[in-house]
């Protein structure tokens, strides 16, 4: 009775957020007619939350470059990013009334995620397949797409461009994906643009460890705490050994989990002076990445960012067999071939890999700066501008 009941329940949710979609697409094509404010829109998003993305950078990227665009950003007025994207140019509260309106009126609608510039997106993922989201749809990306995830497969979503920055990478969403051809290009992520600007790197290790579907969903925090994810990543920043390797060579470090360990964040604690732990919205990630001299991550996407600025880093991936076939599906991108830095699979290892990164001040051979440089392929900051063509050339 109970699954029918959260059927039933999720069914007439769905149905609500159709008829107040349909409702704001009626007033839309009024308001298109009278108020210039709703002609030809371009409504850009990541989460529908945030501004410190692929999402945000495109953006400014158009109000600079290109103002004539009517473009609009969809940001949540309680987060500090409001504020920061509100300085660039027209910026829409999220789920308000406007944002239905926008989001029916816009005639290209961008995002960093899958509906990210809906009101809701796991309802709207839901109510896309039946096609009543209109207007053409590019997904940014939120990183580089180096695993076979089958959410994001033509037809469970449709998108007019999907956006790719490596050679492999175009070819596996090509080749698995499904999509029409001419839909997946090779592009570039826009807020690696920023990451060639001048910056000072500090004495500083980051810890940027993504997440596991099977340590944090339907978890209390009790239960969060006795999975393998949160014991090595405890055990790895509550170290003692890891405070005299950083006492000894100068460098501080900040530990700062994916956006869906954040809500556990609480969880988390050392007595190490030299260790911080970064929270969401205190902390910008950009920053985190362009400040910091050497990276800590297991399967993150992120590893990408690092690499383009020419920076070392290590994998921990203790949990590596799990991992695969539970999170991911394993994609076209082998670690220990494709990747930036030493795979490690113990807590001892991973110890020895960061003294040894310290110890030579961090530096990248000659070797690895040319592996990575055939990755990409280029390290350029047009990444927002070969965007903006190909999003220019659905327009044709």
């Amino acid at each position: 009775m109970s699954d029918i009941l959260r059927k039933f329940r999720r069914g007439a949710t769905l149905l609500g957020e159709l008829i107040k979609y349909e409702a704001a697409a009626l007033c839309a094509g009024v308001l298109k007619v009278t108020n210039p404010r709703y002609r030809h829109v371009w409504l850009v998003s990541e989460r529908g939350r945030e501004a410190r993305d692929n999402g945000y950078h495109y953006f400014a990227y158009l109000r600079q470059a290109h103002p004539e665009i009517n473009a609009v950003y969809v940001a949540d007025p309680k987060l500090p990013d409001y504020d920061r994207v509100a300085q660039l140019g027209s910026v829409v509260p999220y789920r308000s009334w406007r944002h239905y309106l926008l989001c029916a009126a816009s005639e290209m609608k961008v995002s960093t995620h899958v509906s990210g510039y809906t009101p809701d997106i796991e309802r709207y993922y839901m109510l896309d397949k039946l096609h009543i989201v209109r207007g053409k749809k590019v997904f940014l990306q939120h990183g580089i797409m180096i695993d076979d995830m089958k959410w994001y497969h033509y037809p469970n979503v449709v998108m007019d461009l999907f956006v790719t920055t490596l050679q492999k990478e175009r070819d596996f969403v090509e080749s698995a994906f499904g999509y029409p051809k001419g839909v997946v290009r090779r592009l570039g992520l826009c807020r690696y643009d920023a990451l060639l600007h001048p910056h000072e790197t500090k004495r500083q290790v980051l810890f940027m460890p993504t997440w596991r579907t099977y340590a944090v969903e339907g978890k209390t925090q009790a239960e969060f705490e006795q999975t393998d994810y949160f014991q090595h990543w405890q055990a790895v920043i509550s170290d003692p050994k890891l405070e005299k390797l950083l006492t000894k060579y100068g460098y501080d470090a900040v530990f700062y989990p994916h956006f869906e360990v954040q809500r556990f964040l609480s969880a988390f604690h050392t007595e190490n002076p030299r260790v911080k732990i970064g929270a969401l919205g205190q902390m910008d990630v950009q920053t985190l990445l362009m400040e910091s001299a050497l990276l800590i991550t297991d399967f993150s996407s992120i590893q990408f960012d690092f690499a383009y600025m020419l920076k070392p880093e290590i994998y921990y991936q203790f949990d590596e067999a799990r991992y695969w076939g539970t999170h991911h599906d394993r994609g076209y991108f082998d670690y220990r071939v494709d990747g930036f830095g030493e795979v490690v699979t113990t807590q001892e290892a991973l110890l020895q890999a960061i003294e040894t990164a310290l110890a030579s001040e961090c530096a990248v051979t000659p070797e690895m700066q040319k592996h990575i440089r055939d990755t990409f392929g280029a390290l350029d900051d047009h990444n927002c501008e070969r965007n903006h063509q190909a999003i220019r050339e659905l327009m044709s």
